[in-house]
């Protein structure tokens, strides 16, 4: 597809795989990606908040 405003291509969504990462970076609370910076890891989707160092 086509972009009428811009003439550039639409990307078409790739569907999600359902392949779960186990690196410990998924939300315990909403499952949505958490990021991690300089030892605290947090989720931006719901704001839940851990330290690196928790189990």
């Amino acid at each position: 597809m086509i972009d009428r405003r811009t003439n550039a291509p639409i990307p078409t969504p790739t569907p999600p795989t359902g392949v779960r990462r186990d690196d410990g970076l998924d939300c315990e609370i909403c499952g949505a990606r958490m990021q991690e910076r300089s030892c605290k890891i947090t989720c931006r989707n719901c704001g839940f908040t851990r330290d690196c160092s928790d189990p």
